[in-house]
């Protein structure tokens, strides 16, 4: 089972990459670039860092982080191919 950390979601807050995002990618949780999902079939998006920023804005607390990774999990843990 994949599980999103909350180093997952602060690793997509800091991230010096092009439009990053939180992809599932061979069962693992991952911060890449948006592109990779575009390109690759079997990267599944998991949450973008405009939402997050929308959603939690700028500096991303740790209990934030932890609430958001929970979550996230329970989202592709409960989706279909999850």
């Amino acid at each position: 089972m994949a599980t999103v950390t909350a180093d997952h979601v602060r690793q997509l807050a800091r991230s010096d990459l092009p439009d990053p995002v939180l992809v599932l990618l061979n069962g693992d949780v991952r911060v890449e670039s948006a592109s990779v999902v575009a390109d690759t079939p079997a990267a599944r998006l998991i949450y973008t860092r405009n939402r997050l920023i929308d959603e939690a804005g700028e500096d991303i607390t740790d209990i934030e982080a932890e609430v958001l990774a929970a979550g996230l999990t329970n989202q592709i843990t409960e989706a279909p191919g999850g």
